[in-house]
């Protein structure tokens, strides 16, 4: 489906190298918009999916957010670094060669489900209202606190003493770069992540999305005609349609009057009848508006 002009979700394949951010400004100078943000930042050493949202669609980032995330991860057993992968500096080093595959999936078990990181100094967090990889490019330190987090699936894929690969689906807010370190403490040799790729975020796969290159080459329309419509870009929620009356209503932020049944707790996307994106909503009687997207924004 094509995209709308005032909004769409795109998914864009990143390189190793850029930034996030670097991704996003060429999405904008192509776009010609100023509204355009993403849902879950890559490192530049990561490569992978990377989704983008544009116009209205900038609504729906921290809902994109939730989707839990897959990567493919090179993981390197005895070094550590100061960032916790192979950009940093060298802080230890030792030999790894008494590992063995038993050995590292024997050790996987401690970093399953729901988990408490540490967020590494280089990362973009705040401390204090400055960037904590700020500080940490300065030398300075400060306790940061941990974090909770969720690894559904920590599988060993291959074992190439002495760099491991891993598949991971983890919640938002994990740092794959921790996972590597805290694993290698564990197995007491250190260790430090050597390449990551992003290959699935909820239901957006990296082989459905657009090269990043293609954001300098093709018009804004094709880029709009590769997007999502900001009404399908959470397929597993439920759709729930009204009628103009009601749809005038929402807008303004409330129920008219009779609506759909819904199950409570769950959540939808309310759409007009010609399918536009008006509200996300909770269910209930009557559903809870959870955000309403203007005519003209989010």
């Amino acid at each position: 489906m094509t995209a709308p002009r005032s909004g769409g979700v795109l998914a864009v394949d990143k390189p190793s190298g850029p930034s996030s951010r670097a991704v996003v400004n060429r999405a904008v100078a192509r776009l010609g918009l100023r509204r355009v943000g993403h849902a879950g930042t890559l490192d530049p050493l990561a490569e992978g999916l990377l989704i983008l949202a544009w116009g209205r669609a900038t609504g729906l980032i921290p809902y994109l957010q939730e989707y839990p995330k897959t990567y493919v991860a090179d993981v390197r057993f005895g070094r550590e670094t100061d960032s916790q992968d192979r950009t940093g500096r060298v802080v230890a080093e030792c030999d790894a060669s008494h590992l063995d595959r038993a050995a590292v999936e024997a050790g996987l078990d401690a970093f399953r489900g729901a988990i408490r990181q540490t967020p590494p100094m280089f990362s973009a967090l705040k401390h204090g209202g400055r960037r904590l990889y700020r500080m940490a490019r300065r030398g300075e330190t400060v306790a940061v606190a941990p974090r909770e987090c969720r690894v559904d699936r920590f599988a060993l894929l291959d074992w190439t003493p002495p760099v491991a690969r891993f598949e991971i689906v983890c919640s938002k807010g994990t740092y794959v770069r921790t996972l590597a370190h805290d694993l290698g403490r564990s197995l007491g040799t250190g260790a430090c992540l050597e390449a990551l790729a992003r290959t699935a975020i909820g239901p957006y796969r990296r082989e459905d999305a657009v090269p990043a290159d293609a954001l300098d080459t093709l018009s804004a329309a094709d880029l709009a005609a590769r997007s999502v419509d900001p009404g399908q870009a959470l397929p597993d929620w439920p759709g729930l349609r009204v009628g103009p009356d009601e749809a005038r209503a929402v807008g303004n932020g409330a129920w008219k009057g009779e609506v759909t049944r819904t199950e409570p707790g769950r959540r939808y996307r309310v759409l007009d009848e010609s399918g536009r994106l008006l509200a996300l909503a909770r269910g209930g009687d009557p559903p809870e508006l959870l955000r309403v997207f203007a005519e003209s924004g989010a």
